[in-house]
């Protein structure tokens, strides 16, 4: 059980309950937000194709759309779990827009889950600028996390470019072990004609699906 913060005692000392509610309710708010410890037992993989529908996403690369990859690798990455006997829930599984907060509130009704978020990445004054990247929030989620940077990394014409944290509403609102994607730059000539390929975005799905089993214990 949570201890009464220091704050809510001074509130209490000095007689000013209607600061105290306001202290209270947020202090309920943080505790809510609890991220579950599902990192290693999940039964469920929640895969979120990032925007949809009138979001394209990145507008860096006229050889594919990043709503479009994205939708594709998480549909991959859903057809690969699932033939390892994983349960899987998509966010989206076509071209269709869904909020942030209807994605965070599907994935907090599935108690024993992870969430993998999918996008592709810009820079467009350095289209130079390469590599896959993935971000996390909470402790629970920085171990999905690095082993996703390493499996896409690990692949040929890829490179680990960083993981690091973010404050993303579909990372920091998650009560599962949440981690974000970014696949590659559009913005990079080179990164943009391997995603525009359909083996491509294969390979890579097949590297963030073996992460997720390795996550798991194989």
């Amino acid at each position: 059980m949570r201890s009464i913060p220091d704050s809510i005692r001074v509130l209490l000392q000095h007689g000013k309950p209607w600061l105290l509610l306001a202290v209270a309710l947020s202090f309920s708010a943080c505790a809510h937000q609890t991220v579950r410890r599902t990192s290693r037992s999940f039964s469920t993989v929640i895969i979120d194709a990032g925007h949809g529908g009138k979001d394209r996403g990145t507008q860096s690369s006229r050889l594919i759309a990043e709503k479009d990859a994205a939708l594709d690798i998480a549909l991959k990455v859903n057809a690969r779990l699932q033939s390892a006997g994983v349960q899987t829930k998509l966010i989206r599984s076509g071209d269709y827009f869904v909020e942030l907060d209807e994605r965070v509130n599907m994935s907090n009704a599935v108690s024993n889950a992870i969430f993998v978020s999918v996008h592709l990445n810009e820079c467009r004054p350095r289209r130079d600028m390469h590599g896959v990247e993935t971000y996390y929030f909470s402790a629970e989620s920085q171990e999905l996390a690095q082993r996703i940077l390493r499996k896409v990394g690990a692949l040929p014409g890829e490179s680990p470019h960083f993981m690091k944290t973010a404050r993303f509403r579909v990372l920091r609102n998650n009560r599962n072990p949440a981690v974000l994607v970014e696949c590659g730059y559009l913005s990079n000539r080179a990164e943009a004609e391997r995603f525009a390929s359909a083996s491509y975005r294969s390979t890579v799905a097949n590297a963030i699906a073996e992460a997720i089993l390795e996550q798991r214990g194989g």
